[in-house]
């Protein structure tokens, strides 16, 4: 069965913690993770990935441009992961950004993602910078790009 994104409403205090534990959970070693308040001033669209009406993880976008989105926490719940979801949560937030009418897609993934950074590459996406230290000492992180078809 194919993933199904169900809006999380962040302006909502509870749903924004939610997805606060989320990100202090999988993403402890980013430097600097949003707070609740953050969430819930929006700029992310944070998404509920399902499946057979389960939670299986997480998905999101922030619109750069009129065209262009950047897809964000990509996430596979612990209890889920190696069952090919990643792939198919990164596949559902594509076609929901296809579904607004973004032309472009493009996501960061830290260095050490090896295989975020392996599913975005298998997707047709192409690796369009590199960037050391991007957000503290350490952190590097890939910039990747797929134009929506």
């Amino acid at each position: 069965m194919r993933i199904e994104l169900k809006p999380y409403n962040t302006s909502s205090r509870s749903e924004a913690e939610e997805i606060f534990a989320v990100i202090q959970e999988y993403y402890e070693r980013s430097p600097f993770p949003p707070t609740v308040d953050k969430i819930m001033q929006g700029g992310v669209k944070y998404f509920r990935a399902m499946r057979d009406g389960k939670q299986v993880g997480i998905s999101g976008y922030v619109m750069k441009t009129p065209n262009l989105a950047e897809t964000v926490k990509t996430t596979v719940f612990k209890e889920f992961q190696g069952q090919g979801l990643g792939k198919e949560i990164s596949l559902a937030i594509e076609d929901e950004c296809r579904r607004i009418g973004i032309k472009k897609v493009m996501t960061t993934i830290y260095y050490f993602n090896h295989a975020m950074i392996g599913i975005k590459l298998k997707q047709g996406y192409t690796i369009e910078g590199y960037h050391p230290d991007h957000e503290a000492p350490g952190f590097h992180e890939y910039s990747l790009g797929k134009a929506l078809k």
